[in-house]
């Protein structure tokens, strides 16, 4: 098996970032197991030679003073970490010549997908499928989870969900990322009294209103193929009322036994969507598992060491599958 730096036909791509310490974890289970690979970060490719034909399925990279041939007959995998790659919130500085350049790039990644042959975690078109809130919530009740009650709209009012809920969390319908004068405004789920809910305060944008689950366990569980790893998050051994993402730092993760039912609902629900790979947020809650949302390539890498949970064993395990 050859290298990386000798590698002329990787057997292995990864579509990652620069700054994608994930990918890194997965960069060292190959080069422990000398399978040959390219990893191509996004905002690298303009200092790359890149070519690519479509008809006889084959790109050719220039990179580092080497040159690899990536081709239908020797790529047995691809690792597809940047599905949102240079989406832009709010203003944009960037002149129409770099605008262009993203863009440009942007579908270049998205035509890579000609490689149909190679396993893809996860496939492209079933990411951008599963990242839909709403797509997540109606499969995930569909495969038996028990969902929060949940609305989207634009015009929410004190009984959205039913006089039974005195509290909802009210969430971005996708990612909510702006830019202000030079600052980054992070979304996170807030927690509202229904009372306060006026539909003229809304009408600008839609959002997801859930039922607040506030007497809960948080439970990040990451789904590989047939492999579950849960991990429960906790803040001084104490579970967490709100968003568990606002207090990160001070956070712990720790092993977490899921009932094999659970587990089965989990694999079942990655299956369903056509991925490979998904994060999967669950709260139990009153001793019921709540399915929240699902991330297709959401993070895992801190989980690694804090909660000892060998993820990147399972990727590599995956992506290797067919690598002699």
């Amino acid at each position: 098996m050859t290298s990386r730096i000798n590698a002329q036909y990787p057997q292995v791509l990864l579509l990652a970032s620069r700054y994608d310490l994930t990918c890194d974890f997965v960069v060292a289970q190959l080069r422990r197991r000398s399978i040959s690979y390219l990893r191509l970060n996004t905002e690298d490719f303009s200092s790359s030679s890149v070519e690519l034909d479509p008809v006889r399925r084959l790109l050719v990279v220039e990179k580092n003073s080497h040159k690899y041939f990536v081709t239908s007959q020797h790529l047995q995998s691809v690792l597809f970490r940047r599905p949102v790659y240079l989406r832009d919130y709010g203003e944009d500085s960037r002149s129409p010549e770099e605008q262009f350049s993203r863009t440009q790039w942007t579908t270049f990644v998205r035509n890579l997908m000609i490689f149909s042959e190679a396993l893809w975690v996860n496939d492209p078109t079933a990411t951008y499928k599963a990242e839909h809130k709403a797509v997540q919530l109606s499969v995930a009740a569909s495969e038996g989870f028990t969902v929060p009650e949940t609305r989207v709209t634009n015009s929410p009012h004190p009984y959205l969900l039913g006089e039974a809920y005195e509290n909802v969390a009210v969430k971005g319908l996708d990612t909510v990322l702006l830019r202000d004068r030079g600052y980054e405004i992070f979304g996170f789920t807030t927690f509202e009294s229904s009372n306060k809910l006026q539909p003229d305060a809304w009408r600008s944008a839609p959002a997801t209103f859930q039922a607040a689950l506030t007497n809960k366990l948080d439970i990040r569980v990451t789904v590989v193929g047939n492999r579950v790893f849960a991990a429960a998050i906790t803040m001084a051994e104490k579970p967490i009322c709100d968003d568990w993402r606002v207090h990160k730092s001070s956070v712990q993760f720790s092993r977490f036994d899921l009932p094999v039912e659970i587990e089965q609902r989990c694999c079942a629900l990655v299956r369903r969507l056509g991925l490979v790979f998904g994060a999967i947020d669950l709260v139990l809650c009153d001793s019921e598992y709540y399915f929240l949302e699902i991330n297709p390539t959401g993070e895992w890498a801190w989980l690694v060491g804090a909660a000892g949970l060998p993820i990147d064993v399972a990727i590599v395990d995956s992506l290797s599958h067919e690598v002699s």
